[in-house]
């Protein structure tokens, strides 16, 4: 179930990790309710930047299901977290 209340909002955005000769990077980004997620980024055929993963550092438990343990409920989220995560942090 898709909780639509939810509107992440990333505050904080570093790259942690970089491999330009694969092209693949990661992202932390720590969000306005505390939670903290890394995101790892990838290229496509055009060479684009795409997320493939993301995941949630288990400091806080999640805003969504309220688990303490691990979910997948951030990968609904996955494309609205990394286009904020990148318009702050950048790509390397």
């Amino acid at each position: 179930m898709l909780n639509l209340a939810y509107q992440p909002q990333v505050v904080d955005a570093k790259i942690v990790s970089n491999n330009p000769k694969t092209g693949l990077f990661e992202i932390v980004a720590q969000l306005k309710d505390r939670t903290v997620c890394r995101l790892i980024y990838g290229k496509d055929v055009e060479g684009a930047t795409v997320p493939t993963h993301i995941n949630r550092l288990l400091k806080e438990p999640c805003p969504i299901c309220r688990k303490d343990f691990l979910c997948n409920c951030m990968t609904k989220f996955k494309e609205e977290i990394s286009s904020q995560a990148l318009e702050m942090a950048g790509t390397p």
